[in-house]
């Protein structure tokens, strides 16, 4: 690709797509997350994040726990593709949530 980095084989390897990293404050849990970011790549203001059987959500202990266990309030680190829908408000699909 032209701004991504290339290995030199040309490929484009699964592994090196665009994740992000974005700190937020949970606001509401129910399909989505509702989150109010604190620190970011880019943007602020209120995400949602959507989850998928594949998000991986850990808890401050570092076990998994279920989306449900998440509570308004909590700190997380989520890591998502780099994909925005620009919808309002915006929304990621997160990889990986983590409470801090």
């Amino acid at each position: 690709g032209q701004n991504g980095k290339s290995d030199g084989t040309g490929e484009d390897i699964n592994t090196e797509m665009n994740v992000f990293i974005m700190t937020a404050e949970i606001k509401s849990v129910g399909d989505r997350v509702e989150v109010d970011v604190i620190e970011s790549e880019y943007g602020s203001g209120i995400y949602h994040v959507l989850t998928s059987g594949a998000t991986e959500i850990i808890g401050k202990d570092g076990k998994k726990i279920e989306k449900s266990d998440l509570r308004s309030g909590d700190t997380v680190e989520i890591t998502y593709s780099g994909q925005v829908m620009l919808s309002y408000p915006p929304q990621i699909s997160a990889i990986k949530i983590k409470v801090k």
